[in-house]
């Protein structure tokens, strides 16, 4: 993403990733291309009418000089003809989870990666179970048949804390179909430094963070593997889409105190299920 890419999040919600896309891309930018940024480089869809609203105030706090929000259904085939004129070559979305009787998560995503120009990237933040081989198989198939999955990063269980989900994020290259001789990246980002604290939720306590988001970067762009953190594998629509998969387990990490928390881990699962009982 630059300052010449065009962006647009198809679920935007209150219109955080557009937030955010706005600030990296006026880093590079003279005013004038501020200003072309502003009116013509971001775009976003929400049917919620108090997330709309609230997408609207967003980007103007945000200093938006033009909020290019449309309110509707990113299946409507009117507003997916006005977004595919628009050329929109970045996509970002975190689609709505679980929707009973609805479209799967990886349903948004193809729709999205339809908008897109050729060639364009889609970064999508989906449940890890989109990325497990036998489930949504119609999308997967239909999706590797016109588009390709250049990485797949399994995130920290607890990033979306409080709530349960256990997210990953998947890189697209729209209007290209999958060649399943090239290999897709798979990182292994669990452990981002954040810890958990009483009424603050997760912070950047040990001032990790920015150390970890260098070295997870330079092993994406350069594709590098390493044990325990990354991985590289050819795989279709059937194949597991998660770094687990397929990494190699550095095992110089392990301490005593791991075995033990493992242990107690198990433990806890075999309490739980019923199958150890206490006394």
């Amino acid at each position: 993403m630059n300052k010449n890419s065009t962006v647009g999040d198809i679920c935007c919600g209150s219109g955080g990733f557009l937030v955010t896309a706005m600030s990296k891309m006026f880093k590079d930018a003279n005013p004038v291309e501020t200003e072309t940024i502003r009116k013509e480089r971001l775009f976003g869809v929400e049917q919620d009418d108090g997330l709309y609203t609230l997408a609207i105030a967003n980007m103007i706090i945000r200093q938006d000089g033009k909020s290019n929000i449309i309110k509707g259904d990113c299946f409507d085939p009117k507003v997916v003809k006005e977004l595919k004129a628009l050329n929109i070559n970045v996509g970002l979305i975190n689609p709505p989870y679980s929707l009973k009787g609805g479209k799967v998560e990886l349903e948004f995503v193809e729709q999205l990666l339809e908008i897109l120009t050729v060639d364009g990237i889609c970064v999508v933040v989906v449940p890890m179970s989109c990325a497990i081989g036998t489930k949504f198989k119609d999308v997967r198939e239909r999706l590797f048949k016109k588009h390709t999955l250049k990485a797949v990063f399994s995130m920290p269980d607890d990033i979306f804390y409080p709530t349960g989900t256990n997210p990953c994020v998947m890189v697209w290259k729209a209007h290209a179909p999958h060649d399943t001789k090239q290999e897709t990246y798979f990182g292994y980002c669990k452990d981002d430094g954040y810890v958990k604290r009483k009424k603050l939720g997760r912070i950047d306590y040990y001032g990790r963070w920015s150390d970890i988001l260098a070295q997870w970067l330079k092993l994406y762009r350069n594709h590098d593997v390493v044990d325990g953190l990354s991985a590289r594998a050819c795989v279709n629509h059937t194949d597991e889409w998660l770094c687990e998969a397929y990494m190699k387990t550095d095992y110089s990490t392990l301490t005593q105190d791991d075995f033990q928390q493992t242990v107690n881990d198990y433990l806890a699962y075999l309490v739980k299920a019923g199958e150890v009982y206490e006394g």
